[in-house]
C-alpha cells in the first residue's frame, strides 16, 4: 500500500514543490511598463546626403526637463541612443554651421513633434538632412566713421504676443577692435539688426548692460538696421539657407537722449537692497512695435537711480524687489520730452493677493489632476505673474499679484472646454483683460462652460496633396480680436487632417499656413491682406463642422507691414 500511496502523491508534491519557485520567478519579472527604449538613425547634408561625423542628438523628456539623453553621430553620420526611458520628448540635432532641427519639422521655422516612446520600441532609421546656417557681418562705426569695439550686436525676429510684435534676439556678438561682427548660426528668415553701445564699457554677448551712474550721459541709443532707434523703422533682412550676407554696417550717431533720475524709498530697511530692479518698458495704448524693455539694478546708496540715454516717448518705469519671501513693487508713467526727467519717487509697496471662483457651465471633467488659474501682465514684458490651483469648492488664491494690467487663463480641464467668461470687482472683463489696482477687495470669477463646439477636416497644398504638420488657426471676427483667449491654433498630422476643439460661441475665420511666425496671426497688419483668403463658420456651443482648407504658401515680405 505505501508504494502505491506515494506514487498517487507523487505529482502532487511535485506540484506543490514548484510553487515557490513559480512565485518567484513571476516577482523578478521586470515591469514592463518601464522597459528601455532605443532610438536610432543617420544625420547627413541636405545637399547630396553627405554623412555628417560629430552631429549630437538630444532627447529631452516633455515632463521633466531635467531628464535628458544624447548621442553623437560617427564617421559615417549614424546614431544610436539606448536606455532611454519610456515617454514623450523632443529631439534635437546639433552640428556647428548647420540649422538646429527638431523631430517632425518641415522647415526650421515650422514646430516640431513630440516623439512618444513606449516600453521596449526600438526606433530605428530616423533620417535628419541638415540645412547649412547663415552668417550676417558687418561693421559699426561712430559718426566720424571711426570703428568702435564693444558694441554689442543681435539679429532680432519679430514674435508676436497678444496682438503686438516685439523684437527678441536670435544670436549676439561683440564687434572686434576693427568694429567688425559675425552674426552666424542662424536660421533662415527675417532678420533686424540692432547695435547697443555704451562708450567704456567691455561687454560679453550675453551680458545685461546696466544703467550706472559710471555709464554717463553718451547720446548713443540702441539702434536699428540702416540706422534708426525706432524699431517700426528698421529694414528687416531676409536670408535664406547658407547665405552669407556682409556689409551691413551700421552707423552709431549720437541723438538727442536724456536721463530719467529718481529714489527708490525704503532701500535702506531691505534686507536684500542689492535685489530691487528696475525696469523701463515703452508705453503702448493698441497693436504695433514694443521696444525691448531696458533693466537695470539699484545700486546707488540711498536708492538713487538713473537711466541714461533714453529717447523720448511715453514709458511705464516699474520697480521690483522680493524680502522675506514676498513680492514688492511700485510703478509710475514717466513721459520723456526734450529735457531730463529729475527727481522721481518709487516706494515698493507688498504685492496683493486676489481671491477667485470658479463657476462651471455645466462641470466638466478634469483632464489632468487639477485645474488652475494662471494671471501674466498684458502690459509688460517682465514675466511676473502668479497661478493657483482650484480646490475642490472651486476657490482659489492668487499671491502676490503686482498692480497692472493682466490676461487670465486657465488648464487642466477637458478639451472641449472654454473660458466662458471673466468678471473682477463685480465687472464683466472686456478685451480680455483686467487691471488690478491696490487697496480694492476684488475678487475674480472665472466661468468655464464644457459645451465648446470643434472643427476638423483636411489641409491640402496647392497641388491638392495632403499638407502635413502645417499650422492651422481659427481666428475670432473682427469684432472680437482682442479677446486673444478666442483664438485657437494646431497642427495637422501626418495625413493633413486637423481637430480643434473647445470654441467659444460666434463667428469665425479659418487659416492654414505653409510658413507662418507663431501667434502673428493675432496682429492686424499680418491678418489684413490674407482676409479674403480665409474660410468662414459660425458656431454655436457643442456644434461640429468639417472645414477642408487649402495651405496658404507663406507670408511674403511685401504683406508683411514693418
Amino acid at each position: 500500500m505505501k508504494p502505491a500511496i506515494i506514487a498517487l502523491l507523487a505529482p502532487l508534491i511535485g506540484l506543490l514543490a514548484s510553487l515557490p519557485a513559480t512565485a518567484q520567478t513571476r516577482n523578478a519579472t521586470p515591469d514592463s511598463t518601464k522597459q528601455p527604449c532605443t532610438v536610432s538613425g543617420i544625420v547627413v547634408k541636405l545637399q547630396g546626403s553627405v554623412p555628417l561625423p560629430s552631429s549630437t542628438v538630444r532627447l529631452q523628456s516633455v515632463d521633466d526637463h531635467t531628464r535628458t539623453f544624447s548621442g553623437v553621430t560617427d564617421a559615417n553620420g549614424h546614431f544610436e541612443i539606448k536606455g532611454i526611458d519610456p515617454g514623450n520628448y523632443r529631439l534635437h540635432v546639433i552640428r556647428n554651421g548647420y540649422v538646429t532641427q527638431e523631430y517632425g519639422q518641415k522647415t526650421p521655422n515650422d514646430p516640431g513633434t513630440v516623439l512618444a516612446l513606449k516600453p521596449s520600441q526600438d526606433l530605428k532609421d530616423l533620417l535628419f538632412r541638415m540645412l547649412p546656417s547663415a552668417v550676417i557681418s558687418g561693421r559699426i562705426q561712430n559718426e566720424n566713421g571711426e570703428p568702435l569695439p564693444w558694441v554689442r550686436v543681435s539679429a532680432l525676429r519679430a514674435t508676436y504676443l497678444r496682438g503686438k510684435r516685439t523684437l527678441s534676439s536670435e544670436v549676439t556678438v561683440v564687434t572686434n577692435d576693427l568694429g567688425e561682427y559675425r552674426l552666424f548660426g542662424l536660421r533662415p528668415g527675417r532678420y533686424f539688426l540692432s547695435a547697443t553701445y555704451r562708450p567704456g564699457q567691455r561687454l560679453e554677448p550675453n551680458e545685461e548692460i546696466e544703467d550706472t551712474e559710471g555709464a554717463g550721459k553718451s547720446g548713443y541709443v540702441p539702434t536699428y538696421y540702416p540706422g534708426t532707434p525706432d524699431p517700426a523703422k528698421a529694414t528687416a533682412v531676409t536670408i535664406r539657407t547658407g547665405d552669407e550676407i556682409s556689409s551691413m554696417d551700421v552707423p552709431l550717431e549720437p541723438t538727442s537722449a536724456y536721463s530719467i533720475r529718481g529714489r527708490v524709498n525704503g532701500f535702506g530697511s531691505r534686507r536684500n537692497p542689492n535685489g530691487i530692479i528696475l525696469v523701463l518698458e515703452a508705453r503702448s495704448t493698441g497693436v504695433g512695435w514694443s521696444l525691448p524693455a531696458r533693466q537695470s539694478i539699484v545700486d546707488k546708496p540711498e536708492g538713487g537711480f538713473e537711466i541714461a540715454d533714453v529717447v523720448p516717448g511715453a514709458y511705464i518705469l516699474s520697480v521690483f524687489s522680493f524680502d522675506e519671501g514676498r513680492r514688492y513693487q511700485a510703478r509710475q508713467l514717466v513721459d520723456v520730452t526734450n529735457f531730463d526727467v529729475e527727481g522721481l519717487q518709487l516706494t515698493p509697496l507688498a504685492a496683493i493677493d486676489i481671491r477667485g471662483q470658479t463657476v462651471w457651465d455645466p462641470k466638466p471633467s478634469l483632464e489632468r489632476d487639477a485645474l488652475t488659474v494662471s494671471v501674466r501682465p498684458a502690459d509688460s514684458t517682465f514675466p511676473f505673474g502668479a497661478q493657483a490651483r482650484v480646490g475642490a469648492n472651486g476657490t482659489f488664491l492668487l499671491r502676490d499679484v503686482t498692480e497692472g494690467l493682466y490676461s487670465l487663463s486657465t488648464a487642466g480641464q477637458s478639451q472641449d472646454c472654454y473660458l466662458k467668461s471673466i468678471r473682477y470687482a463685480g465687472m464683466e472683463v472686456s478685451d480680455d483683460e483686467f487691471n488690478v489696482v491696490r487697496g480694492t477687495q476684488a475678487t475674480l470669477e472665472v466661468t468655464i462652460s464644457s459645451r465648446g463646439a470643434s472643427v476638423q477636416g483636411m489641409v491640402k497644398d496647392a497641388d491638392g496633396l495632403p499638407s502635413s504638420r502645417v499650422r492651422v488657426v481659427l481666428v475670432p471676427d473682427g469684432a472680437r480680436r482682442r479677446e486673444f483667449r478666442l483664438f485657437k491654433q494646431t497642427t495637422t498630422d501626418q495625413y493633413g487632417r486637423y481637430l480643434i476643439r473647445g470654441i467659444a460661441p460666434g463667428d469665425y475665420k479659418l487659416f492654414s499656413w505653409e510658413q507662418v511666425e507663431a501667434n502673428s496671426w493675432e496682429d492686424p497688419d499680418f491678418l489684413r491682406p490674407f482676409e479674403d483668403k480665409g474660410e468662414s463658420l459660425s458656431l454655436q456651443d457643442g456644434d461640429g463642422k468639417s472645414i477642408d482648407l487649402v495651405a496658404i504658401l507663406s507670408a511674403s515680405h511685401e504683406q508683411e507691414k514693418q
